[in-house]
């Protein structure tokens, strides 16, 4: 299999046998002695962008004292290294990790047992409309298993893909969407850094949230009309974002399902950290059968965006959710439009 060429859906089931990697340390420098294909054990983090994903992944990393994965190389590569470091020596399509060299994370060791893995799937763009951002479980289940790597000798990118089969279990990570989607109103500031005249009318606040929200019901308007129907386009502000958000959960469930034996899923909230975190932190360690070895950081308190939509714009956004959710999503959700 070339590095270029992702690997295709399998056509039968595929099972996995259960062994380990053998570890050993030199000066920090971690060796992998294989004694089987695909151990740890893939753990999808699947987050739809901004939904506490970086949390999670660097709480657990720190609390167990064992390294965690990303489907995208880029984010465990280190500037001055030519590859990206597959979990599966024989696999370079990945998943990847930091390895032992302390450049882009504290030096930890695979897990035994399951590692988990980044995953933010497809359907996520944010300055898009239906005809990019409609997708089948099908292809969201190949781009749940889809990435980057860079390779030698010119540290070039190539996209990657491996087989989905391969993942043993997944969390899924929800946040409350209100928030969600003004964090990822922030993410696009953070996206257009160097455009002054975007910055200008797009400030960090409620005003330029707003103005965020109409720019893009008037670039998209003739692609929302094909897909909604003619006064029939959601009323709700930014209402392509909540409709990806929306999609993007019935997706995790409609995705799983494709694939041909179980995967046990967790499903997390975010506002739970700050609620409940031992309790929600001791779930997930149970879950990937690892061991709490340090303590846990305090949760830092959730900003509050309450002032950033009316409660008519509330409503909307709640007819909007419900028209789309699955039913297994509806009851996901909808404790956060309990207003």
């Amino acid at each position: 299999m070339k590095l270029n060429e992702p690997t295709e859906l399998p056509s039968q089931k595929v099972t996995l046998p259960k062994a380990r990697y053998d570890t050993k340390h030199t000066k920090q420098i971690f060796a992998l002695n294989e004694s089987n294909e695909f151990t740890p054990g893939i753990a999808w983090l699947m987050s739809f962008p901004n939904s506490g994903t970086s949390y999670t992944m660097t709480m657990v990393g720190r609390a167990t004292n064992k390294s965690f994965a990303t489907n995208y190389g880029d984010e465990v590569t280190p500037n001055d290294e030519m590859e990206s470091l597959s979990i599966y020596p024989r696999r370079l399509e990945g998943p990847y990790w930091p390895g032992m060299s302390g450049k882009i994370a504290s030096p930890r060791p695979l897990p035994d047992t399951y590692v988990i893995t980044k995953t933010h799937c497809g359907s996520r763009c944010i300055d898009c409309g239906p005809r990019e951002y409609v997708e089948t479980p099908a292809i969201f289940l190949k781009k749940c298993a889809s990435g980057h790597a860079r390779i030698p000798p010119t540290r070039r990118r190539i996209d990657v893909r491996y087989d989905p089969s391969r993942v043993m279990k997944a969390i899924h990570l929800i946040r409350n969407p209100m928030h969600n989607i003004i964090a990822r109103f922030h993410l696009n500031i953070k996206n257009h850094k160097n455009d002054k005249k975007w910055l200008e009318k797009h400030p960090n606040d409620i005003k330029g949230f707003r103005t965020y929200c109409k720019d893009s019901a008037i670039k998209y308007r003739r692609q929302d009309e094909n897909f909604f129907g003619k006064g029939k386009v959601p009323k709700a502000p930014c209402h392509g974002e909540f409709f990806r958000y929306t999609q993007w959960h019935n997706l995790v469930h409609e995705g799983l399902d494709l694939i041909e034996h179980d995967v046990p899923v967790l499903t997390v909230y975010y506002e739970d950290y700050a609620d409940k975190l031992n309790e929600t932190t001791t779930q997930i360690f149970d879950f990937l059968e690892l061991d709490q070895v340090l303590e846990l950081k305090e949760f830092e308190e959730l900003t509050e965006y309450a002032d950033y939509f009316s409660d008519v714009e509330l409503r909307e956004i709640k007819n909007l959710v419900k028209r789309v959710a699955s039913k297994k999503t509806w009851s996901q959700v909808q404790h956060y439009f309990d207003f």
